[in-house]
């Protein structure tokens, strides 16, 4: 009998989730655009198998799609939602649509499965938006003489010391801290930024909850509180912001205090979270709310900002006869403005070859093969009678426009100096940077709802960059190529087992300490 028992009590779990897929089929079959579905081998083939291709090999998947519907919308089926895929033609018409009709925010969520990766913070407000835009941008200039400083104290922390010999670091690891170190300088400040269960939280949260998502997109979205309560990687990061609120809560707090009592006190904090505390209404103002936004704004720098630098560094390492090239460039830019441990935002923007490496780099390395996110919060019909529906994810192939021969000529060829060269055709010199963006170049998106930390992501990257090909050189280990990236969906990750050596550059090494 108990045994009878089991097997009915299986039996009623199968039938039930078996009538849950194929109501969420009908139901995305019925709701979902009306536009060519892309992927399925066949009518018959499970959207989930098709998913699974689209997990091992999103960049070919897209591709496809791309080529073969490069100037209508298309679909594919992701196994939690219909992705509606739209070509760049739509890009000017769809920046001026106002987030009622068109939600980049509601669309991050979703994608980064925010009810589970405790993203859904930024669905309360725009202030962490607001803050990047208003505040963090703006004091760049203000901001730069901090970022090196502390650029400088993670160096002598975290990297290893390597006089006059080859020394073997995973860059994956090593970027990730010194990232984490800026950062933390730039969004709390001396001496928070040092404290050493922050920058666990900061760089832990970020890799919990990437592996969390890539999990929870093999199911479908009814499976996802099911299979988040079983993943271990989801504790932990539910741990980590309830770390991050103990530890930020009671500074906040300070803060605070410390503004009513005296107002010019605003004017000395020249960090993310105290400008957080200044813009926020009364209701954007709960400590606990603005310790979660610090983690979630950390996740996004860190993400961005760690993977494009070893990207680079791994390109660098693969082509040694740039080095001297963008040595050179640098060189130029110390004999104008003295030496790079006292540069400012200015001298930064200056080093175009550097800057075309990194755009070229992010190129051939895209953080993500898929941008431009936004959901549907009504109906909407476009200039031309394509219809958007209410609830409808909306995305673009960004890597596959980008990399489209009529966008960018010769794609399969990496070209470090294919920007610069650009940048030098009449009125172009503000184009084509690392940190602008263009109708067909679309990894930080594009209008006023495009990424607003770039600009710093920008100048972090560069700070890093800069004190590396100064102060070391580098190689691959011998008789190995570039290490091959990693790739989930839609993600593609640099390889966080690659090996790079390093050595001291003699001609540097007491340049660089006498800047410390």
């Amino acid at each position: 009998m108990p045994t009878l028992t089991f097997q009915n009590s299986v039996s009623t779990v199968l039938a039930i989730c078996l009538s849950a897929y194929f109501l969420s089929i009908l139901s995305m079959h019925f709701r979902g655009p009306k536009v060519p579905l892309f992927g399925p081998r066949n009518k018959f083939e499970l959207r989930y198998l098709v998913n699974w291709r689209f997990f091992n090999d999103a960049a070919s998947f897209l591709n496809a799609g791309y080529a073969k519907f490069s100037d209508r919308a298309w679909k594919f089926a992701r196994a939690d939602t219909d992705m509606l895929v739209l070509p760049p033609k739509y890009v000017n018409e769809l920046r001026s649509l106002s987030t009622q009709i068109a939600s980049p925010t509601v669309a991050h969520a979703f994608n980064l499965s925010g009810n589970h990766t405790n993203m859904n913070i930024i669905l309360k407000n725009n202030l962490h938006f607001r803050t990047l835009q208003e505040k963090l941008t703006p004091n760049l200039a203000k901001l730069a003489q901090p970022m090196q400083d502390e650029l400088d104290f993670a160096i002598n922390k975290e990297l290893p010391r390597c006089d006059g010999e080859w020394v073997a670091i995973k860059p994956y690891h090593t970027i990730l801290r010194l990232v984490a170190r800026i950062s933390a300088r730039v969004f709390l400040g001396v001496p928070m930024c040092r404290n050493e269960e922050w920058l666990e939280i900061s760089t832990e949260f970020t890799e919990n909850t990437f592996v969390t998502l890539v999990v929870l997109r093999l199911f479908p979205r009814f499976m996802h509180r099911i299979v988040a309560f079983l993943v271990p990687s989801a504790w932990r990061s539910r741990n980590y912001i309830r770390r991050a609120k103990k530890l930020l809560v009671p500074e906040i707090r300070r803060r605070k205090a410390a503004m009513e009592k005296d107002p010019s006190a605003k004017e000395k904090q020249s960090n993310l979270l105290s400008w957080m505390m200044e813009i926020a209404s009364p209701q954007e103002s709960n400590p606990y709310d603005l310790a979660h936004l610090e983690v979630v704004i950390s996740l996004a720098s860190i993400h961005t900002s760690q993977m494009n630098a070893v990207h680079v560094l791994y390109d660098i390492a693969e082509r040694p006869e740039y080095v001297q090239i963008l040595r050179d460039e640098i060189e130029e830019v110390i004999k104008e403005d003295g030496h790079f441990l006292q540069w400012d935002k200015n001298s930064f923007y200056k080093l175009k070859k550097l800057d075309s490496f990194m755009r070229e780099s992010q190129r051939m390395n895209p953080p993500t093969l898929l941008s431009y996110h936004r959901v549907m919060q009504r109906d909407h019909v476009l200039q031309d009678g394509t219809l958007l529906p209410q609830g409808a994810h909306i995305t673009m192939p960004v890597n596959a426009i980008q990399n489209d021969p009529k966008v960018t000529p010769n794609p399969e060829i990496f070209d470090p100096m294919r920007y610069y060269k650009l940048r030098q055709r009449e009125g172009e010199t503000h184009l084509h940077q690392f940190a602008t963006t263009e109708p067909n170049i679309l990894n930080f998106g594009h209008g006023k709802y495009a990424c607003p930390g770039r600009f710093f992501a920008s100048l972090e990257i560069k700070n890093i960059l800069v004190r590396l090909i100064m102060e070391y050189d580098w190689k691959l280990p011998d008789g190995e190529g570039r290490p091959e990236n990693l790739m989930a969906h839609e993600f593609i990750f640099p390889n966080q087992d690659g090996v790079l050596y390093m050595k001291t550059r003699p001609q540097t090494a007491e340049a660089g300490d006498g800047g410390a």
